[in-house]
């Protein structure tokens, strides 16, 4: 298993207001946004805090354990400040979305939301309410999908001598196997990773305690609370591993990113220049780290959400359900399209797969086409990366979608197309 692992628990650019990219926005008709592979809620928690027009916002994914940490966040950041205080919400979301290990405290909040999701997964008709004007719809998901998230909402809440994950093993064990030979060195693997390839790649302002201790031990955020020595359920997802007899077994363990990080979607750059500390140097390294820029755009954008009396609505569709997408082979797919599509790089073969029907189906006119560039995925080489953004234009190109002035493409994160009809 590689460094990025086979579960996608976080994307590999940073949070982008999407309707910044939607040419086609009417007063009197909801912006439609598809996200294909996102693996967090970085973009719509940025898209929300800065849109006003009434949206709806379609996710599809490829693993249920992601559906999860997808509605855990949403509850979290709709729930009243009379309830949860904002730097309290930013101090759960930052802990249960990149560390290992947890807080006592935002443990006890996980059980309680676990409870509250529980209720809202097997909500007969489908629909709940996270505020007056938020809807979350999981009615398109199959019964055995709900089933399964009702299975690991209950994991997360389950005593550990019932239900363990024994989360340090199951980190160490992916860094041993990683690494091979070099464990023994592994803070001078860590060094290289993060000078000779992120911050080449573009991330200068992490530094090397906060990316070592990630890489060692999976804590990304030191936040005010010390005493992270509770596991992440949340992290936690199931392996089918094959015996040399054939013989098939799940293993629950940690099979996400050991090699990126989970810094770049928060803490890339600051979303605005209102503080110009955030941006301040001292020989000529940032003095505001990636978890200090991180805690700063999220309560920024958690505040902005709250503040927000638009009409949301989010849409879970079924586990790879695009090909019943792009062709309307049910009812309920059939005249359903988007203003924009963002894929992230793990999912891009559906446009190879899907070929034209991909725009023609479901791409309204003059609609976006984002696509992640996989620029932070550090086992790929240099030369692997020119070929496969080369890709990128030759898939877009089928899909009919013509580059448009890539203005993202200054920090390698994004590729930016148009759906051309003509």
């Amino acid at each position: 298993m590689d460094g990025a692992g086979n579960i996608t628990f976080w994307g590999y650019s940073p949070s982008l207001c999407l309707t910044k990219y939607v040419d086609n926005q009417y007063n009197d008709q909801p912006i439609r946004l598809l996200l294909l592979g996102s693996g967090d809620i970085r973009h719509v928690l940025h898209t929300l805090a800065f849109t006003t027009s009434p949206i709806y916002i379609y996710m599809l994914e490829s693993q249920l354990e992601v559906y999860a940490r997808h509605l855990l966040f949403l509850q979290l950041m709709f729930t009243s400040t009379d309830q949860i205080g904002l730097q309290e919400k930013c101090e759960h979301y930052l802990e249960l979305f990149a560390n290992l290990h947890i807080n006592t405290h935002t443990e006890q909040y996980l059980k309680e939301a676990a409870t509250q999701l529980i209720q809202h997964v097997t909500n007969i008709n489908g629909q709940f309410q996270l505020a007056s004007n938020v809807t979350i719809d999981v009615s398109l998901l199959k019964y055995k999908e709900k089933d399964f998230l009702e299975g690991i909402f209950q994991f997360w809440r389950a005593p550990p001598a019932k239900q363990p994950f024994p989360a340090e093993l199951a980190w160490d064990g992916r860094v041993r196997q990683y690494l091979g030979a070099r464990y023994d060195t592994r803070r001078n693997a860590f060094d290289w990773d993060l000078h000779m390839k992120l911050a080449e790649r573009g991330f200068k302002r992490l530094n090397a305690e906060e990316y070592g201790d990630w890489r060692e031990k999976g804590l990304a955020f030191h936040l005010n609370r010390q005493d992270y020595i509770q596991p992440n359920r949340t992290l936690a997802s199931a392996h089918v591993f094959q015996s040399t007899d054939g013989t098939k077994q799940a293993r629950r363990g940690y099979w996400g990113d050991i090699l990126t990080g989970p810094f770049l979607a928060h803490g890339l750059e600051p979303i605005d220049n209102d503080d110009p500390q955030m941006q301040s140097k001292a020989n000529d390294k940032f003095v505001k780290t990636a978890t200090d820029v991180s805690e700063y755009n999220v309560l920024k954008l958690i505040d902005r959400v709250q503040l927000q009396n638009n009409q949301i609505k989010i849409i879970f569709l079924p586990l790879n359900s695009i090909a019943d997408l792009c062709t309307a082979s049910t009812q309920r797919y059939q005249n359903l399209q988007f203003d924009l599509i963002y894929v992230g790089c793990g999912l891009t073969h559906y446009l190879n797969e899907q070929g034209e029907h991909f725009s023609s189906s479901i791409m309204s006119r003059g609609s976006t086409l984002l696509l992640e560039l996989p620029t932070f995925l550090l086992d790929l080489k240099q030369d692997q990366l020119e070929q496969l953004e080369k890709r990128y234009d030759e898939l877009a190109k089928i899909a009919k979608c013509v580059p448009r002035d890539n203005e993202e493409m200054k920090a390698n994160v994004i590729k930016i197309y148009k759906y051309d009809q003509s």
